[in-house]
């Protein structure tokens, strides 16, 4: 019996230790992205757009940043959300394929 509870203690160490490991971007980055997709739609089609209309946009990005990113980039991220690496770049463009593809509303 002591030996299935250290199997069971040491397998949810493990999970707990995998899913700590990559931080979620922060939501420093997310706003950000919403202010920059505030700032590059202004006026496109006569219509105010505003922060709302970006937010799950910029939160499926930024998931499909830390789903396709290396941890040690996730959490260059986290450090300076602020920052825009080439290899963010690409992601992010990959990013906009995905979430515009999974909110209608924004491929229009």
């Amino acid at each position: 019996m002591p030996s299935y509870r250290a199997s069971l203690l040491f397998s949810f160490l493990l999970v707990m230790n995998n899913a700590s490991s990559t931080q979620p971007i922060s939501k420093d980055y997310q706003k950000m992205c919403v202010r920059e997709q505030v700032s590059e739609h202004q006026g496109i089609k006569g219509k105010v757009l505003t922060e709302e209309d970006f937010a799950a946009y910029c939160t499926c990005q930024a998931d499909f940043i830390n789903k396709n990113a290396t941890n040690r980039q996730v959490n260059e991220l986290v450090m300076d959300p602020k920052v825009k690496p080439e290899w963010l770049k690409v992601i992010e463009l990959k990013a906009m394929k995905t979430c515009i593809t999974i909110d209608p509303k924004m491929g229009t």
